[in-house]
């Protein structure tokens, strides 16, 4: 299993989180981008994560 922190995915929501505060984007543009982002890592993950 892989540890957390090498997670793409965590990575990926964190930094959207960061960017709805740094960027000048609505609240739908930052959803839409995500749910692509993560639509695409989760077809990539092969491993569960180890908490």
């Amino acid at each position: 299993m892989k540890k957390w922190y090498l997670s793409k995915t965590l990575w990926a929501n964190l930094l959207a989180i960061v960017a709805v505060f740094g960027l000048e984007l609505t609240g739908e543009e930052v959803t839409a981008v995500l749910a692509v982002i993560n639509l695409v890592l989760r077809v990539v993950t092969k491993e569960e994560l180890t908490w």
